[in-house]
C-alpha cells in the first residue's frame, strides 16, 4: 500500500535535481519586487544575503513519504475506529444495546467539534507536536472502547476522544504535501493521505467481518494498531524538511508568521473567496455520500440480493476503489491542473450510477447482483477522488491561506454534513418512490404512471408522464441523487483562479 514506507525513510535525505515536472530553477536576474525567490545549497537553506545569481535547485527530500506513510496511517485507523461496527451491527447491538449508525453519528459529532480547534491548535503546536498529541488521544480512546473500562460510558467516552483526534490526521494531507512535496506531487500526496481514511473503513469490514464472534478481541486488535501508531509518529514524525521544495512553500517559510488564534477570522474571510464555496460543495457532496453508502452498504447491497455472506468484502472493496481513484486521477490532475473538468465528470457519473443502483436497490429488485456490484464498485472509484482533487482546488484559490485553515473549514463541512445526512438517510428509507403503470388512459393511447412514497403510517399519490418506465426507488436513493445533482450544477458555474500554481510557475 502506498502508506507503508520503510521507516528507515523517515532518516533519509535524498537531494533531487529540478527538473520541468518540478519546477523552473531559479533565474539568474533579481527577481522583481513582488517575488520570491528561494535558492538553496544541497546541505543547508542558504542565507537571504547570498546573491540571487546563483542557480541551486529546489530539493526534495526521500523522507517525506515516510511522514506521508505516518500520516496515512493515523488517518487509516480513526476511521477504522469510526466504522468498526458497521460490518458487524447485530453483534455489537447485542453486546452493548447500542446501533452502530449511532455510535457512528457520535464520532462524526465529535470531529465536527475539534474542526474549530484544529487550525489554532496546530499552528501554535505545530505540526509535529499537535500529530502526536492526537494519536495519544486516539490510543486512549481505542483504550476505552477495548473494555479496559468496560461498560457503555466507556465505549461513548472512547469513541468522542478518537472523533477529536481525528481532524489532526484528516485536515493536514493538504498541509503536509504544501510542505514536503514538489508542485507535481501535491494532489497525489493530499489524495493518498485522504483516502487513507477509506482504507480505514475497508479494515472495519474486512476485519470485522472475520472477527465478528469475538468483539472484544477485534477491539483489542484495534487498540494494539493505535498504540504502534503512536509509538511512530513519536519516533518519525517531523514539521517540516531541512529545505522547502517549492517557490510557494519558501514563500510563506520567509513570511515567518506568529502563532496565534485566528480560524474564526479565516472561516469568514474564506467562505468569502471567490469560488471558494464551489470547491467546498464538492468535497462535502464527496465525502456525505461515501460515508453514508459505508455507514449502510450492508443493509443496501442485502436488498440487491448480494447476500450477507459478501457484504464484507464488497464493503471493503468499495474503500480500495476509492482508493484507487483517488490516487489516479490525483496524479492526473497533478499533471494537467484540470480540477474543474475532472470533479465534473466525476459528479456526473456518480450521478448516474446512484440512479441505476437506486432502481437495483428498490424494493423490486430488477437488476442482477453483479451489475449492483459493479455499479457500486464504480460509484466508488468516481466520488471518492472529488475530495481530495477540491481539498487540493480549495488551497490553489484561496492561496496563501494557511493550508490548515482551508481543510479544516472544509473537514468541518463535511462531517457535520454527514453527522446530518445519516439521520436523514435513515429516515428516507422509510419512503419508497414506484412508478408503475396505471389502470386508465391519460392521453391517447399511452399508458400512464403512478408514483407512491410509501410510508408506515401514510401514502401519497402522484401522476406521472408515460415514459417513464415501471420502477421502484427508495427516499435514500433520492436524497443522494439531489445532493449530487445540485452540486454538480453549482460548481459548473465556478471558474477558478489556481493561485498556488502561478506563483509556483513563475518562480
Amino acid at each position: 500500500m502506498l502508506f507503508v514506507v520503510p521507516i528507515v525513510s523517515a532518516l533519509v535525505v535524498v537531494p533531487l535535481k529540478r527538473s520541468p515536472s518540478v519546477g523552473r530553477v531559479a533565474r539568474s536576474r533579481a527577481p522583481p519586487p513582488h517575488k520570491v525567490s528561494v535558492v538553496r545549497r544541497q546541505t543547508a537553506v542558504r542565507s537571504s544575503s547570498v546573491s540571487s545569481s546563483s542557480s541551486e535547485s529546489y530539493r526534495l527530500y526521500a523522507s517525506r513519504w515516510g511522514q506521508l506513510g505516518m500520516l496515512s496511517l493515523l488517518a487509516l485507523i480513526s476511521d477504522w475506529v469510526c466504522f468498526a461496527t458497521a460490518a458487524v451491527p447485530s453483534e455489537f447491538k447485542a453486546a452493548t444495546g447500542m446501533s452502530s449508525a449511532s455510535l457512528i453519528d457520535l464520532f462524526l459529532a465529535s470531529n465536527v467539534v475539534s474542526c474549530f480547534l484544529y487550525t489554532d491548535v496546530s499552528r501554535v503546536l505545530g505540526l509535529r507536536k499537535s500529530t502526536v498529541l492526537a494519536a495519544g488521544l486516539m490510543a486512549a480512546g481505542c483504550a476505552l472502547r477495548a473494555g479496559l473500562f468496560a461498560d457503555r460510558g466507556a465505549t461513548i467516552l472512547g469513541t468522542a476522544l478518537v472523533g477529536v483526534a481525528q481532524p489532526f490526521f484528516q485536515c493536514a494531507p493538504p498541509l503536509l504535501s504544501a510542505v514536503w512535496f514538489s508542485s507535481t506531487e501535491r494532489s497525489l500526496a493530499t489524495a493518498t493521505a485522504l483516502n487513507a481514511n477509506q482504507l480505514g473503513i475497508a479494515a472495519a469490514f474486512v476485519v470485522g467481518g472475520l472477527m465478528r464472534s469475538d468483539l472484544e478481541l477485534y477491539f483489542g486488535t484495534i487498540c494494539v494498531a493505535s498504540v504502534l501508531a503512536l509509538g511512530l509518529a513519536a519516533a518519525f514524525c517531523r514539521d517540516k524538511p531541512p529545505t522547502p521544495p517549492t517557490a510557494s512553500a519558501a514563500a510563506k517559510t520567509l513570511a515567518n508568521r506568529r502563532p496565534e488564534l485566528t480560524f474564526h477570522k479565516s472561516l469568514s474571510t474564506l467562505l468569502d473567496s471567490d469560488n471558494f464555496l464551489a470547491a467546498l460543495a464538492a468535497f462535502v457532496a464527496s465525502i456525505g455520500v461515501t460515508n453514508v453508502v459505508s455507514a449502510f452498504a450492508g443493509d443496501a447491497l442485502d436488498r440487491a440480493g448480494c447476500g450477507s455472506a459478501h457484504v464484507a468484502s464488497i464493503g471493503a472493496a468499495f474503500q480500495v476503489a476509492i482508493v484507487l481513484g483517488g490516487v489516479g486521477l490525483g496524479a492526473y490532475v497533478d499533471k494537467t491542473k484540470s480540477y474543474k473538468d475532472t470533479t465534473l465528470a466525476c459528479l456526473g457519473t456518480a450521478l448516474g450510477l446512484v440512479a441505476l443502483l437506486g432502481v437495483a436497490c428498490g424494493y423490486d429488485r430488477q437488476l442482477p447482483a453483479t451489475l449492483v456490484v459493479t455499479a457500486i464498485l464504480a460509484l466508488g472509484a468516481v466520488v471518492g477522488p472529488v475530495q481530495p482533487i477540491n481539498a487540493e482546488l480549495a488551497v490553489e484559490v484561496s492561496h496563501p491561506f494557511d493550508e490548515n485553515a482551508v481543510e479544516a473549514a472544509q473537514q468541518l463541512a463535511g462531517n457535520l454534513a454527514s453527522a446530518l445526512l445519516v439521520p436523514a438517510y435513515q429516515a428516507a428509507r422509510l419512503f419508497d418512490l414506484e412508478v408503475e403503470p396505471s389502470k386508465h388512459l391519460l392521453s391517447g393511447d399511452h399508458f400512464g404512471f403512478s408514483a407512491h412514497f410509501h410510508h408506515p403510517r401514510f401514502g401519497l399519490l402522484l401522476p406521472e408522464p408515460s415514459f417513464l418506465p415501471p420502477t421502484d426507488v427508495r427516499g435514500d436513493t433520492l436524497l443522494l441523487t439531489l445532493l449530487l445533482a445540485i452540486t454538480f450544477v453549482y460548481f459548473k458555474g465556478a471558474d477558478f483562479d489556481l493561485k498556488r500554481s502561478a506563483l509556483d510557475d513563475d518562480l
